[in-house]
């Protein structure tokens, strides 16, 4: 569990990629990074597909009128359906996708005074990747955003 939180953190404070995507139905269209992380948009649910290698995927949604949703995963990445965190109101949303890597993250400080010599690799903590967009939702209909839009 311990385990599970320090990787949560780790990729919580890396560096996001925000994501161009057009303006136009969703239906069908997608987005993606450069980082083994991508967004496909359908009705009123945002699919997304992540790096086979890639663990505790957390995916998290915000939008007009207080909205938030999370959902997580320990193993592949999971779908998100905008209805299932309350009621969908028009405008504009944004996401945000964070995963674990098996790579090990760089540590900066010593071992701690209690460190037994025994090998640690289970305890520290893992590279994060992440990857953000927007997308607008009309009549409880995902589309993709598009920069030219902005509310005002």
């Amino acid at each position: 569990m311990h385990r599970n939180r320090v990787a949560q953190i780790v990729v919580m404070l890396s560096l996001a990629f925000a994501v161009p995507v057009g303006g136009a139905a969703a239906q069908g269209l997608s987005a993606a990074s450069d980082v083994g992380l991508s967004a496909r948009f359908a009705g009123s649910r945002i699919y997304f597909d992540a790096d086979p290698t890639y663990f505790n995927i957390t995916v998290s949604v915000s939008g007009p009128d207080g909205y938030h949703g999370q959902v997580f995963s320990e193993r592949r990445a999971p779908s998100f359906r905008l209805a299932d965190f309350g009621e969908v109101a028009d405008g504009v949303y944004r996401f945000e996708v964070t995963a674990a890597t098996q790579a090990f993250a760089r540590q900066a400080v010593r071992e701690p005074s209690g460190y037994n010599g025994r090998d640690s690799t289970a305890q520290r903590p893992r590279e994060g990747v992440s990857f953000s967009g927007n997308f607008r939702v009309e009549n409880g209909q995902v589309l993709v955003f598009d920069n030219a839009d902005q509310e005002t």
